[in-house]
């Protein structure tokens, strides 16, 4: 009887071995590396606005903003200009982003105003006492966007439409000019006096 259960061990020794041995002639290499892992950085869009201008000494020419920020509404307002008086200004505008855009100038408005008419331009004939004011019969400008002219001379008035109808491809890290010339009829008298002018501008960038 014992001569079976060590018989019986002895084989069971032997299968173990066998199979330890078989395993190690039929053993796969294996390695395992582990990498950085994946990082997906969203890019940017930066609209920065530079503005400024140029009037006659003496006028009282108000722009905003006035540096080079994140403000993305260029005000522009023009009191105690007078006859023959011209000037410019200037939007640069700069894709600071990362992601090609495309420009847009949105919710433009051009304002009149005949404000408080005062004894001269109240006797002047065809001053029409309100509204608009008789700025904006005499007022003309012309838009020229990187060197190109694209109006001609105009009416102040009519700016606007050629504003809002501009779509500008602007790549990451390019700019773009407007330049606004702006004079005053050198012949009109004192049918202007005390009338205010301003434009408002809206400078969108959306992802092209």
């Amino acid at each position: 009887m014992k001569r079976k259960i060590r018989l019986s061990a002895l084989i069971a020794v032997m299968v173990l071995m066998l199979a330890l041995l078989i395993g190690g002639l039929y053993g796969t290499f294996d390695d395992t590396e582990s990498g950085d892992p994946s990082v997906f950085t969203a890019g940017t869009l930066d609209l920065l606005t530079w503005v400024e201008g140029t009037s006659p000494t003496g006028a009282n020419f108000v722009v905003t903003p006035s540096d080079n920020v994140n403000g993305i509404v260029g005000h522009v307002v023009f009191t105690n200009v007078a006859p023959g008086d011209n000037g410019t200004i200037v939007w640069i505008l700069t894709n600071d982003g990362t992601v090609n855009g495309d420009l847009t100038f949105d919710n433009v408005t051009v304002d009149f105003d005949e404000n408080t008419t005062n004894e001269p331009e109240g006797k002047a004939a065809g001053n029409n006492n309100g509204g608009n004011g008789d700025l904006d019969e005499y007022m003309y400008c012309r838009l020229i966007q990187d060197g190109t002219d694209l109006t001609g001379l105009i009416p102040f008035s009519g700016l606007a439409a050629f504003l809002e109808a501009q779509n500008v491809a602007l790549d990451a890290g390019l700019d773009t000019t407007y330049e606004l010339y702006w004079e005053i009829d050198s012949t009109v008298g004192n049918v202007i006096q005390s009338d205010t002018a301003s434009i408002d501008i809206t400078f969108n960038l959306t992802q092209a």
